[in-house]
């Protein structure tokens, strides 16, 4: 893979997203810094962040009826898909998943039919691993649950072993639960914690989580893409395995609080069944690709320093 500095056209599918927000805030910064000195082409869909739309060559538009002429025109070196048709409902995410598959497959043609296929890094995530017994590297069975069920159909097109050896590069990079100032942390975390008085902690309490921060899955998605070689998984976090019950008592100490059990059967009742699953699931990972992390350069490598960070965050924008 060419070095970013040689690279011409970068896309972001999913830019105005989570993930691919982020993702795209780094990509624009190197190239302020003179890393990266070719375009950042970039796909959202129904959010609008003004600060990609003007930093960025940007197509607002859903993942299914992007025009292929754009892909023409502005043809990739690389793609990071972080594009996910989403559902609120376990209902309307298979509804997602279908459309979305739908879409990959449209994707991928495209990109194999260019006359330079891209290299593709596909953002999936760690709960495609299930419950496991042991510590789980890249090469863990898939068994998805809670919303992973839904979105590994979805990406079957990019992600599948006998997909990702044909003629695309695709590196698929599953994240581990991802910290920031937004999404599960600060729902089912932080503001429990302000309503209650209490850091609540899901289930028994004892499942293993593997945490990275938000900066640091968008620095090892491209670290992937520099990095990493054709048609490989990884496995993206950032720290040791930690319980849920010491991540909540890591919460409580910063914020002065005590822990509160949340059963799981008030869980349900609560969020559903799909929530429940993903608060207690048990999926600590690990890499095979020891060389690959280790050349990466961690920005938030203390756990405690980065939760203290994160909740800093989102008190000064309570």
């Amino acid at each position: 893979m060419k070095p970013l500095k040689q690279q011409k056209e970068i896309w972001v599918l999913g830019s105005t997203g989570y993930v691919g927000a982020q993702l795209t805030k780094l990509l624009i910064q190197k190239h302020r810094d003179g890393g990266f000195l070719g375009r950042i082409s970039t796909l959202g869909h129904r959010t609008i962040l003004p600060w990609i739309m003007q930093n960025t060559n940007f197509f607002m538009s859903s993942l299914g009826k992007i025009q292929v002429q754009k892909f023409v025109d502005y043809p990739p070196d690389t793609v990071f898909h972080c594009a996910r048709l989403a559902g609120r409902t376990d209902r309307s995410r298979r509804a997602a998943a279908k459309q979305g598959y739908l879409a990959n497959v449209r994707l991928r043609s495209v990109f194999e039919n260019l006359p330079k296929a891209p290299t593709v890094v596909y953002c999936s995530g760690t709960l495609m691993y299930g419950n496991t017994v042991a510590i789980a590297n890249e090469e863990q069975p898939l068994s998805p649950i809670a919303y992973a069920r839904a979105y590994e159909y979805a990406e079957r097109p990019f992600t599948r072993k006998e997909e990702a050896e044909a003629i695309l590069d695709v590196r698929t990079a599953r994240p581990a639960w991802i910290l920031g100032s937004d999404s599960w942390f600060e729902h089912f975390f932080y503001r429990p914690a302000l309503k209650t008085g209490h850091v609540p902690y899901y289930g028994d309490g004892h499942q293993q989580m593997s945490i990275i921060s938000l900066e640091d899955c968008a620095g090892q998605l491209l670290h992937v893409s520099t990095h990493g070689s054709r048609g490989e998984v990884y496995n993206l976090f950032g720290f040791a395995p930690i319980s849920q019950l010491e991540f909540a008592r890591k919460i409580g100490a910063i914020l002065g609080l005590d822990v509160k059990q949340i059963e799981e059967k008030e869980l349900v009742k609560k969020h559903g069944k799909t929530v429940t699953e993903a608060l207690t699931s048990n999926t600590p990972v690990t890499t095979m690709h020891s060389a690959w992390k280790d050349s990466y350069k961690a920005v938030d490598p203390d756990l405690d320093q980065l939760i203290t960070k994160t909740l800093k965050v989102l008190s000064e924008r309570s």
